[in-house]
């Protein structure tokens, strides 16, 4: 039979048990499951923990979503002097926005969370709400304490009667009392107070002195009367008293005003450079030195021109209404609506083209003479409207080019025939004048004088003009 191989084992044998080697000691009292638990317990304090932290995370959310809100409506009612009301428009307003963000949180923890931090808000919100109402009430008080007192000053300020500017005084006095003691300010601020009263109403006195007849010694009496130098300091009244007598003066002096007195601008000026208080300070020192220096020789340059100045401007008024009735004139020439032969809509147009050209050529002689004296003016706008009239005279508009010296100098078509004849006619009498004397018009004439044909004597330079016209029109003809 056939053999079967055996293993024969060459190792010696040891008292170990067969396993895996394991330091791991276990309490004979325990149980397995007792050894295992710290394990379990550590993973379920992580959870735990961690969703804590993301529930806190949500409500904070939440809550500074609401803050915002919150602060919305704080400052909705910053200017609410009432604090109650100011208290209740925020509940009222806040406590539906804190509702409607609960009812969409559904765990119960971050809805816990949120109305717990909303209640640690709220006590900073309405802290906040009365701390804008005390200030709103202040900022009230203190801009109709103002009011009222510069109302009391602007009544000082135009009264004459000594009696009733005591009054106005002694109210002023009263309203700083009653506002002290409201604000509960204390007695330094209520001197501080009355001593401001009797600065406005010294420097109002001051302002309403200048200009009438000895100012000067008026302001100094009252300055010390009531010994203005105790809470009013030398730099601050004569600042004041600086200012005043500039604003005077300046109201007095405006170029070009007929109204203007440089007289009593001056007079104000030297009576300012003198100015001194009682006690000797003087007005014109430090900086105002030569800010004085300034303004006086400008008034001074002014004052020179300022006659000739307005000389012009009323010129320019009287020209004005001159032309104005020389263009009404000269429309009336061709047009009038009441008669039948001159209501025809070419005499209209005829009317109105000779207007325009008229205004064009006074704007254009105005701009050229700006040193013309009013007799040259009127000459030169009766001149042109009679030789206007000549140029438009049973002619249409159609014969007639737009006004512009510039694209086309001659600015009229006529027929050759009748400018010979008008040329003939001035070479027949030159001198343009009847047997009695009486001027003679020619429209040749007219027209060599509406195109510049003038000498620098003024004599009209008809020869050249008529030489030049002739040219035109024979290239006009070719053309």
């Amino acid at each position: 039979m056939p053999k079967i191989p055996t293993f024969t084992a060459k190792a010696r044998p040891t008292a170990e048990a067969a396993g895996v080697v394991s330091n791991i000691k276990v309490n004979v009292n325990q149980s397995v499951a007792a050894a295992v638990a710290p394990f379990g317990k550590s993973v379920e304090d992580y959870y735990i923990k961690k969703r804590d932290n993301e529930e806190k995370l949500i409500a904070k959310k939440a809550i500074i979503e609401l803050k915002g809100e919150s602060d919305k409506i704080i400052q909705s009612q910053k200017d609410n002097i009432s604090e109650d009301e100011s208290i209740n428009n925020w509940k009222n307003t806040f406590t539906p926005l804190i509702n409607q963000k609960l009812s969409t949180v559904k765990n119960r923890r971050v809805k816990k969370l949120i109305e717990s931090g909303i209640d640690l808000e709220n006590s900073e919100s309405v802290y906040h709400l009365k701390q804008n109402s005390f200030k709103a009430y202040e900022k009230e008080s203190v801009k109709l304490y103002n009011d009222d007192v510069n109302a009391d000053v602007a009544k000082f300020k135009s009264e004459t009667n000594p009696n009733l500017k005591n009054k106005y005084r002694d109210q002023l006095y009263l309203k700083a009392e009653l506002f002290n003691e409201e604000h509960m300010l204390g007695s330094n601020d209520l001197k501080k107070r009355k001593e401001a009263i009797d600065s406005v109403l010294l420097l109002t006195d001051a302002d309403s002195f200048i200009g009438t007849p000895d100012a000067v010694e008026k302001i100094k009496q009252i300055d010390k009367d009531i010994n203005g130098t105790k809470f009013l300091s030398d730099e601050t009244f004569n600042n004041s008293i600086y200012n005043s007598y500039i604003q005077k003066i300046q109201s007095v002096a405006v170029k070009g005003d007929p109204n203007a007195d440089y007289e009593e601008a001056e007079r104000l000026l030297n009576e300012l450079e003198n100015f001194e208080r009682y006690n000797g300070s003087k007005t014109i020192s430090g900086k105002r030195e030569a800010q004085f220096a300034t303004l006086k020789q400008n008034i001074l340059t002014e004052s020179i021109s300022h006659d000739s100045f307005v000389r012009k401007i009323e010129q320019g008024n009287k020209f004005y209404t001159y032309q104005t009735e020389q263009k009404k004139l000269l429309e009336g020439t061709f047009f009038n609506a009441f008669d039948a032969s001159f209501n025809k809509g070419v005499n209209k147009e005829r009317a109105s083209e000779a207007g325009l050209e008229y205004e064009s050529r006074i704007d254009l002689y105005v701009q050229s003479n700006p040193d013309a004296t009013y007799n040259e003016q009127q000459q030169y706008a009766r001149d042109l409207r009679l030789n206007l009239v000549d140029k438009y005279d049973d002619v249409s508009t159609e014969e007639i080019t737009a006004f512009n010296l510039t694209e086309n100098k001659f600015n009229v078509v006529r027929e050759t025939a009748s400018v010979f004849e008008w040329y003939s006619e001035y070479k027949k009498n030159p001198s343009l004048k009847d047997a009695e004397g009486k001027p003679i018009r020619n429209t040749l004439v007219s027209l060599a004088k509406l195109n510049g044909y003038v000498d620098e004597d003024g004599k009209v330079q008809i020869n050249k003009f008529f030489n030049d016209y002739v040219e035109i029109l024979k290239s006009r003809q070719e053309g």
